[in-house]
C-alpha cells in the first residue's frame, strides 16, 4: 500500500481498491454503512457538545445551519454569529423576515458597512432602526467587521448574500429541528434550501450573470449531507428515534456524492461513488486511517478480515 501523510498527497491503497472492486452489491453496501455510519458518530459528539451547551435541540439546528454555510475562511465567523445571536432572539421577534435580516446582519457587524455603502437605500436604512432597536431591547453584542473574510468570498459565497438567504430560510421555518427531521430525500432537502430568494438590493454582491440570489442545488446538497443528516442522525440516537436514524442514513443515499480531491482520487482508481453516503465512507476511509495510516483499526480492514 501507498501512503502519504499530506492529504494533497494522497493517494488510494491499491490493495484496498481491489478489495472493494472485488466486493458484489450487498457486501458493499454493507462496509460503505459501516465507514459512514463511523464518520457520522464521530462528528456526533461535537453536535453533542453544542446541545449541551444550551440543551435546546433547535438552537443546536440553528448553530449547525450557521456553520455549514461556509467550510473555509468565515466558518468561525459563523460559529461565533450563532453564539452571540442566539435561535431564541429569532423567536422572540416573530420569525419576521426583515427583522431577522437586521438582527443577523447587524449582530455580524456587515449592517453599518452596509449603510455606508449605500447610504440611500431605504430598506437598509430601515434594518439599521430595526437592529439599533432589538439589539438594545435585548442587549444583542456585535462581532467586529474584522471577523468576516469579505475581498475572498463572492456571488453566493459573499456573507451578506448567505445571511440573507438563512434568514428567509429562518423565516419560513418557525421550527428549525422538525424542519430537518422531516427532510426524507433529495427532492426535500432541495425544497428547503433552494427557495432562499434575497432583496433586490442585495443583487450588487453578485457577480453578474454568474450567480442567483437562491442556495444553489449544490450548496443544498452540501448543507444536506453536513447539517440535515446529521442532525437527523445524532438526534435519533440521542432520542433512541430509530426511525429518524433510519431517515438519516436514506437521505444521505439519495443525495448525489460530493466532488473532492479524495473521492476524485478514488473515482480515479476505479471506485465511483454512487452517493452522498459512498463519499462519507470513502472520505472516512481516505481521511481517518489511509492518511495516517491507521490499517490495524480501519473498519474496512476488518470487514475484509471477516469475510
Amino acid at each position: 500500500m501507498m501512503f502519504n501523510n499530506s492529504h494533497s498527497q494522497f493517494s488510494t491503497p491499491s490493495e484496498c481498491v481491489a478489495e472493494l472492486k472485488s466486493l458484489n452489491a450487498r457486501q458493499r453496501r454493507e462496509v460503505m454503512s459501516q465507514l459512514c455510519f463511523d464518520r457520522i458518530s464521530q462528528k456526533q459528539r461535537f453536535i453533542v457538545d453544542r446541545y449541551h451547551d444550551t440543551e435546546n435541540w433547535n438552537e443546536t439546528a440553528y448553530y449547525m445551519l450557521m456553520r455549514g454555510l461556509d467550510i473555509g475562511a468565515n466558518r468561525k465567523a459563523y460559529e461565533s454569529l450563532a453564539q452571540i445571536l442566539p435561535y431564541r432572539f429569532i423567536n422572540y421577534v416573530g420569525h419576521n423576515r426583515t427583522t431577522i435580516e437586521s438582527l443577523l446582519l447587524g449582530c455580524a457587524g456587515l449592517l453599518s458597512r452596509l449603510a455606508e455603502v449605500m447610504p440611500d437605500n431605504k430598506d437598509i436604512a430601515d434594518m439599521v432602526t430595526i437592529y439599533e432597536y432589538e439589539s438594545h431591547k435585548y442587549n444583542l453584542p456585535q462581532l467586529a467587521i474584522s471577523e468576516w473574510q469579505l475581498t475572498v468570498n463572492r456571488g453566493n459565497n459573499h456573507p451578506i448574500v448567505k445571511l440573507l438567504q438563512v434568514a428567509n430560510i429562518l423565516s419560513q421555518h418557525p421550527h428549525l429541528l422538525d424542519t430537518f427531521l422531516d427532510c426524507n430525500n433529495r427532492q426535500s432537502v432541495e425544497t428547503l434550501f433552494c427557495n432562499s430568494d434575497i432583496p433586490r438590493w442585495a443583487y450588487r454582491f453578485l457577480m453578474q450573470g454568474s450567480y442567483r440570489g437562491n442556495i444553489s442545488r449544490e450548496k443544498a446538497h452540501i448543507l444536506g449531507i453536513n447539517v440535515v443528516a446529521q442532525m437527523q442522525i445524532c438526534y435519533s440516537e440521542y432520542t433512541m428515534r430509530i426511525d429518524l436514524d433510519t431517515r438519516g442514513f436514506e437521505l444521505l443515499e439519495s443525495l448525489p456524492p460530493e466532488d473532492n480531491i479524495f473521492v476524485r482520487r478514488w473515482a480515479n482508481a476505479g471506485i465511483i461513488a454512487e452517493s452522498a453516503l459512498e463519499s462519507q465512507a470513502l472520505l472516512q476511509l481516505s481521511k481517518s486511517y489511509c492518511v495516517s495510516m491507521l490499517c490495524d483499526k480501519c473498519p474496512f480492514k476488518r470487514f475484509v478480515e471477516s469475510k
